[in-house]
C-alpha cells in the first residue's frame, strides 16, 4: 500500500503540475488562472490541494459549486412543514431515500437552510473550510452558482444539443450541472457575511473525471463485487476505463467549451492511468470495507496523508443528486429514460 500510495501521489501531482504550467498567466493578481469543478468531495478537493503546490503563491483559485432549485424536493419539504402538530410525518413516495440524495447535516454556523443548500453546497462549504485551514495563504474563492428551476428549463434545449448523441435523463442531469458550473456566474460570500456577484474569468477548469472509473468509486462497483467477486469488479472497472473517452470525456468537453473554456482531467494522465492499471485491484478499491472507506480506497489514503481528514471519509455522491438536478419533475423518473426538450420517454430498446 505504501508504494502504491507514493505512486498515486507522484503521478497525480505531476499531472496537476503539467496541466497548470501551460495555462497563460492571468491579467492581474486578483484574477484566477484555474478553476475547479468543486463539490467538496474526495476527487476535487484532492486536485485543489495538489494545485496549491504549483500555483504561484497568493494567487486565487476559483472553486465552482453549483446548486439547483428542485421543485419536487421543495414540494416535499413544504408538505412536511404544513402537517398538523402531533401527526406522525409520512414519507412521500418521491422523497429521497437513497444515501446519495440525503442531505448532510448543516454546519453549526449555517443560517436557516435555503433552497440552494443542497448536499454539494454543504459539503462544498466544509471542503473550502478544510482547504483554508491547510493552505491559509491561498485565496480560495468559493463561487456559489445558484440556478432557479426556470433557468434550468430554459437551458435544456441547448444542453441536449451539446450532449448528442447521448440522450438519457442521467446524461442531461449531469451535463446541465456542469454547464452552469462551467459558466462560472454566481456570487462569493466573504467572512464578513457580504455576498458579492462574481463571474469567473478563467480559461481552464479541472475536473475529477477518471477517479471513480479507475478506483472503483461507483455503487455498481460494489454491487458487481457482491455478485461476482474480484473478477466481476475488475471487469466493471475495465468497462468504465474502456468507454470513458466516448461516454464521459466528449460530453464534458463539449459542455465546458460552450463557454469558451477548456476542461482538463488530471486523473486521466496517461502516466497515471498506466500506473493504476498495473496495481492490484484490492489496493485501489476494497468493497469489504463500508461505504466511505472501501471505494477509492487508495485516493482516500492520499487525502488522509495530505491532511484532508473530513474529505477522506466523504461517501461518493453523484453530481445529479448532490446538485439536485435529478428527478426535478417526478420521483419515478429513471436515469435511463430518454429526455426531450419538453418531456421524457422510455427508450424503445429497454
Amino acid at each position: 500500500m505504501v508504494e502504491a500510495l507514493s505512486s498515486l501521489e507522484n503521478y497525480l501531482a505531476e499531472a496537476v503540475k503539467s496541466r497548470i504550467e501551460t495555462i497563460p498567466e492571468p491579467s492581474t493578481d486578483s484574477v484566477a488562472r484555474l478553476a475547479i469543478l468543486f463539490s467538496g468531495g474526495l476527487d476535487c478537493i484532492c486536485l485543489a490541494a495538489l494545485a496549491d503546490r504549483f500555483l504561484p503563491p497568493g494567487e486565487p483559485c476559483d472553486l465552482l459549486n453549483v446548486a439547483f432549485e428542485n421543485p419536487r424536493i421543495e414540494k416535499n419539504r413544504s408538505n412536511i412543514a404544513i402537517q398538523p402538530k402531533g401527526k406522525k410525518k409520512t414519507r412521500s413516495k418521491s422523497t429521497p431515500t437513497t444515501p446519495e440524495e440525503s442531505t448532510p447535516p448543516a454546519m453549526p454556523t449555517q443560517p436557516k437552510r435555503s433552497t440552494y443548500d443542497v448536499p454539494d453546497r454543504l459539503t462544498g462549504r466544509m471542503g473550502v473550510a478544510e482547504l483554508k485551514e491547510l493552505f491559509p495563504e491561498r485565496p480560495w474563492r468559493f463561487v456559489e452558482v445558484d440556478i432557479p428551476y426556470k433557468e434550468a428549463l430554459e437551458a435544456r434545449g441547448r444542453v441536449l444539443e451539446l450532449i448528442k448523441p447521448l440522450e438519457t435523463v442521467m446524461d442531461w442531469s449531469i451535463a446541465i450541472a456542469f454547464w452552469f458550473a462551467a459558466r462560472g456566474i454566481g456570487h462569493v460570500k466573504y467572512e464578513t457575511g457580504q455576498s458579492i456577484p462574481y463571474s469567473s474569468q478563467v480559461k481552464v477548469l479541472f475536473s475529477g473525471l477518471g477517479a471513480d472509473e479507475q478506483l472503483g468509486g461507483y455503487g455498481r462497483h460494489r454491487v458487481r463485487y457482491n455478485q461476482n467477486g474480484w473478477a466481476g469488479l475488475i471487469e466493471e472497472v475495465q468497462l468504465d476505463v474502456d468507454r470513458i473517452s466516448w461516454r464521459n470525456m466528449g460530453r464534458d468537453d463539449r459542455i465546458v467549451s460552450d463557454h469558451g473554456r477548456e476542461v482538463r482531467f488530471p486523473f486521466l494522465s496517461e502516466a497515471l492511468v498506466s500506473a493504476l492499471n498495473e496495481m492490484p485491484i484490492h489496493l485501489k478499491v476494497d468493497p469489504r470495507y463500508g461505504r466511505g472507506i472501501g471505494e477509492k480506497l487508495l485516493l482516500r489514503q492520499l487525502a488522509h496523508k495530505i491532511g484532508l481528514g473530513r474529505a477522506s471519509k466523504e461517501p461518493k455522491r453523484a453530481v445529479q443528486f448532490g446538485a439536485r438536478t435529478a428527478k426535478m419533475e417526478s420521483g419515478s423518473q429513471t436515469g435511463t429514460e430518454t429526455v426531450r426538450k419538453g418531456s421524457t420517454e422510455k427508450r424503445s430498446d429497454e
